[in-house]
């Protein structure tokens, strides 16, 4: 692996990091209410593009890319034994993450940010950590 193909894996990151990451978390928290597993999943999915795309070369589309290995590693997490143990596999929720399919356009993704945030404004939240929570959930702030 060439140290210019590790850095324009890493700039290809960032950029979709910058532009995606707020829609994606979105989307993958809307369809099972899991905001921290959305989270981590996007982590995971990151991490691999980080170790992927250096050999692969970037995709034609990174954020399509993102929320399929995403929705991949939150699938993994919902079959795995530890979150059997933690709690009921909800089997309507899984099938609607498994179904999903995104398009080659990122911007045929549907963009779930506004609920988001309306989830993030629920009045069982504090007043002073509602505004924190938007900027870091939906923005990556």
């Amino acid at each position: 692996m060439a140290a210019n193909e590790a850095a324009d894996a890493a700039q290809a990151a960032a950029q979709a990091a910058r532009t995606s990451y707020g829609r994606l978390v979105a989307l993958l928290a809307w369809r099972t209410g899991d905001l921290a597993a959305a989270e981590d999943a996007l982590a995971e999915a990151f991490h691999a593009a980080l170790r992927t795309w250096p050999h692969s070369g970037v995709p034609d589309n990174p954020a399509a890319w993102l929320l399929t290995a995403a929705r991949r590693q939150h699938i993994d997490h919902w079959r795995s034994a530890a979150h059997r143990l933690e709690q009921a596999v909800d089997p309507v929720a899984l099938s609607e993450i498994m179904d999903a399919r995104p398009g080659d356009d990122s911007d045929a993704l549907p963009d779930r940010r506004l609920h988001l945030l309306f989830v993030c404004a629920h009045p069982a939240i504090a007043a002073e950590l509602r505004a924190p929570l938007m900027l870091q959930t939906v923005l990556g702030l």
